[in-house]
């Protein structure tokens, strides 16, 4: 026996929010397809729809749907709500190929049907866990995530053709920020909840958005509450009703994702895979400590706004840094935006904490120097930030790089003395590169006009490499231009957007909206289909199970028993509905061999033939 009756009554019954409500969580194969109750009660009763609706039902709800007799008023209404009940004369009734499909799920996943009446949950599911340092975690993340952002600024990493993050990008990036590769992965998960890096599937590149320069700009606390705040609007839904569900003060995150497999049986693998990752991720940002949920998670978490709450745990900015004699930086703690800036420039990162160590280099400083950095902003910034002044060794390594970098500018020329032009501040310099023997494959050449320019017949890249690898810093004619350019980039829009209150994450999202501007959305079709059923639920002569009975038919093309009342007198036929219009049915009647046409006020049964 099909279900499709008593579901198209429950849906003709539901006012348009919760329809509509339906219609966007069910999302129906072909919406353009679908007329009226009957319609939308047969794509909902597809055995697809079917196990995508049941697959996040707990244990509860999964019994209801399969008796709703004696369950929960407000579980049996939110069930119908799911377009998983339907009605018959007043009540809730189960649907026989939701049952089917239940039947099938609970095969598959080895789970006894009559077991679902009991509550397998662990019954403990609070710690005394002490998480008053959840801030360490916090910051840690906050750096850590930076530094994968300025890395992907100056060279996206790489997608699988699954649209994931390929490990090549994750080993590249922890090389590069002294991370180990899966805090590398919790970091990038963050950042792409908050918004902050884009995934071009297309290209299969993983890139900066337009907000990564505004939460850069941003305070660590900023930063932060991003961060968290992308993270709590992620959680699984799974966790989030049970997170709910707890009376407990000092929740455990570890013990309630124990439990969400055996509560939740028909979870797909990739939900349960949401969960834990979730539980990591917490655990990375500071919302829990040792799987408890913090104070501050707890408040983020129903909407408090904790600003204050996040400061006054977090340290304050450090006034400065300690440069050491062997060019190690001690950071002691959260530097302003701008200082830790040009620090990432000009040292590289060995850890990153509340307090971090970075590390000098000829190659940082180099590198520095070539992406636009003159050596005079290199000084004023270290005599800006040091606490220690600007030891022996660094004095050095400025001043001898400021002489060399800069002094040799690589740029493309075509004529017929070569395709790469090479132009010197020194002479001497010059003459030393044209008879330097780890040189000699680039064919360097003299100019006849001038002993501070060298002409080669490779390419500029090729030149810029070889210069490089003979610890040569050269740049290229662009970088050499950059030296004229402020060094801080113009911020973006979303800045105003951070000063006036909003997260990094949430000026990602308005810009999201701007882009996408006018014009239908994707949920277009499902809001025209509301409508429809909707109407037509309440038109003439739509309304009444008798109509809906013989839609059914003409639907399934069966032959029924209509019994119809006029002046008294009531006869019955066996007909095959042809249509229902105007108030009108018109069926064939085979066994008289004619068709006929009956008012449907006149109708007082239709049954199965």
């Amino acid at each position: 026996m099909s279900g499709t009756l008593a579901l198209a009554s429950a849906l003709a019954e539901m006012d348009r929010d919760t329809l509509a409500a339906l219609v966007r969580s069910r999302r129906p194969h072909a919406p353009a397809g679908i007329t009226d109750p009957i319609g939308l009660a047969s794509d909902l009763l597809k055995t697809e729809s079917i196990a995508r609706a049941l697959a996040p039902l707990d244990r509860a709800s999964l019994a209801a749907v399969r008796d709703p007799t004696g369950a929960d008023a407000a579980l049996v209404s939110e069930l119908s709500g799911m377009g998983l009940l339907g009605r018959d004369g007043g009540s809730a009734v189960s649907l026989p190929e939701v049952a089917a499909a239940l039947s099938d799920a609970l095969d598959a996943a080895h789970v006894v049907i009559d077991s679902l009446s009991s509550d397998p949950f662990p019954g403990d599911i609070s710690s005394d866990v002490d998480t008053s340092a959840w801030f360490t975690s916090a910051l840690t993340a906050v750096g850590q995530a930076a530094e994968c952002l300025r890395t992907l600024r100056d060279r996206p990493g790489k997608l699988n053709r699954s649209g994931s993050i390929a490990v090549a990008t994750v080993k590249q990036l922890a090389e590069s920020t002294g991370v180990e590769p899966d805090e590398v992965s919790l970091a990038l998960a963050a950042l792409m909840r908050a918004g902050l890096v884009t995934a071009l599937i297309d290209d299969h590149l993983l890139i900066t958005a337009a907000a990564s320069s505004a939460w850069l700009h941003s305070s660590h606390v900023e930063r932060w509450l991003s961060l968290a705040h992308a993270a709590g609007c992620s959680m699984p839904s799974t966790l989030r009703t049970e997170w709910n569900r707890a009376d407990e003060a000092e929740i455990d995150l570890r013990a309630l994702a124990a439990g969400v497999p055996t509560r939740y049986p028909l979870l797909p693998a990739t939900d349960l895979t949401a969960v834990d990752d979730f539980v990591r991720g917490a655990e990375y940002l500071g919302l829990t400590v040792e799987g408890r949920f913090t104070e501050v998670a707890d408040a983020l978490l129903v909407g408090e706004v904790v600003t204050s709450e996040i400061a006054r745990a977090m340290p304050e900015t450090a006034t400065g840094v300690y440069v050491q004699p062997d060019l190690s930086v001690v950071v002691p703690g959260p530097l302003p935006p701008k200082d830790e800036a040009v620090l990432a420039a000009l040292a590289r990162p060995e850890h990153i904490g509340v307090a971090s160590t970075r590390r000098i280099s000829e190659a940082s400083i180099a590198e520095a120097y070539e992406r636009g950095l003159s050596p005079a902003t290199a000084r004023e910034a270290f005599t800006r930030i040091s606490l220690t002044g600007i030891p022996q060794p660094l004095e050095y390594l400025l001043d001898s790089l400021g002489e060399r970098v800069g002094g040799i500018v690589v740029g493309e020329y075509a004529s017929d003395e070569g395709r790469t032009r090479l132009s010197f501040a020194r002479a001497d310099v010059a003459a030393t590169i044209s008879v330097d023997r780890a040189l000699q494959h680039l064919q360097l050449q003299r100019s006849r006009a001038s002993d501070t320019v060298l002409y080669s017949r490779l390419s500029a890249d090729h030149v810029l490499a070889a210069l490089a690898d003979a610890r040569y810093h050269a740049s290229s004619q662009v970088a050499a231009l950059r030296d004229a350019e402020p060094a801080e980039p113009a911020e973006p829009a979303e800045v105003g957007a951070l000063q006036a209150g909003a997260t990094a994450s949430e000026a990602a999202g308005a810009t999201a909206s701007r882009r996408a501007g006018a014009g239908d959305g994707p949920t277009a079709p499902f809001d025209a289909l509301v409508e429809r059923v909707f109407t037509a639920a309440r038109s003439e002569p739509g309304t009444g199970d008798f109509t809906r009975r013989l839609e059914l038919a003409i639907r399934d093309r069966s032959p029924v028993r209509v019994t119809a009342e006029a002046r008294g007198e009531v006869r019955t036929f066996t007909l095959l509905p042809v249509s229902v219009n105007a108030g009108r049915l018109r069926a064939a009647d085979q066994a008289a061999g004619v068709e006929r046409t009956l008012p449907v006020n006149m109708i007082t049964a239709v049954e199965p033939a």
